[in-house]
């Protein structure tokens, strides 16, 4: 339990983070970025409140978000 707290706010704190950095670059990397982190923080949340193991689709989003940051040019 204390572990996925943690992770929800860190995940958030990166989160606001690249979403400051996207803001002032504009730099469409930086937003697929934002929005893997904000799917974490989603994903632990609802991991606190539901407690469902079956939350792997989160993680394919940000496997997917992740990937398109990388492979953009």
């Amino acid at each position: 339990m204390f572990s996925v707290v943690v992770i929800a706010g860190l995940s958030l704190l990166l989160f606001m983070i690249s979403m400051l950095s996207y803001s002032r670059l504009r730099e469409i990397k930086l937003l697929f970025i934002s929005l893997s982190f904000l799917v974490f923080f989603i994903k632990a949340i609802l991991f606190l409140y539901i407690n469902n193991r079956n939350l792997i689709i989160m993680d394919l989003l940000i496997i997917a978000f992740l990937y398109i940051a990388a492979a953009k040019k």
